[in-house]
């Protein structure tokens, strides 16, 4: 025990440190998550598993601590945190709309077929990406649909919201309205309609 002590001391690295933060902050925390009832139990689960996965990234750092000095072990180590964050990052890309100033009771979301004028969008820290409204839509590149994913701001107004896919012409699109506005199917295609031709030079019969 008294070596064990003594190589946590003098051998710190940043696995290390990352991991007694995660032991003492995740047990604690994960074991009154499972107290919860219902679906708030699986965040202590979630976090419980984080734990041990931790342990054995744990093991393996104090066994090359001791054939790698601990400052040039902890360099690998960030190393090997950003690449795994990065893909991460990668998988896991947003399309930021925000529409907390936004006066309408619907929004629409279109995703370009090659007929219409993308709306400007921004870079945003690292991979995802914000965008400016066109009045009541966005338009995006069609292969945003499957590598982005939505996050919207709502309306300060809205009190929740629901999404209605749609498909109109081959032109894939969203649209969000106020959890309090309904609209069948005949209302969605219309609506549909009005803002691809709106935004772009698409012409329906």
């Amino acid at each position: 025990m008294k070596n064990f002590k003594e190589n946590l001391r003098k051998k710190p690295t940043l696995f290390l440190v990352v991991g007694i933060f995660v032991l003492f902050i995740g047990i604690p925390f994960g074991i009154y998550g499972l107290t919860l009832n219902g679906g708030a139990s699986l965040g202590g689960v979630l976090v419980l598993l984080g734990v041990f996965i931790c342990i054995p990234f744990l093991v393996i750092d104090r066994i090359l601590v001791n054939k790698i000095k601990p400052f040039k072990l902890s360099i690998f180590e960030f190393v090997f945190i950003g690449i795994i964050l990065l893909f991460y990052l990668s998988d896991n890309k947003k399309l930021y709309v925000d529409l907390t100033e936004y006066k309408t009771e619907y929004f629409v979301i279109i995703y370009n077929n090659g007929n219409l004028e993308n709306s400007e969008l921004n870079w945003s820290f690292p991979f995802s990406k914000s965008v400016e409204l066109n009045e009541n839509s966005i338009i995006i590149p069609s292969e945003f649909k499957g590598n982005y994913q939505v996050e919207l701001k709502t309306p300060k107004n809205w009190k929740g919201w629901r999404m209605n896919p749609d498909r109109i012409n081959e032109i894939n699109l969203k649209i969000y309205t106020n959890n309090k506005t309904e609209l069948n199917q005949k209302e969605i295609d219309s609506l549909a309609k009005v803002e691809i031709i709106t935004v772009g030079n698409t012409v329906y019969n």
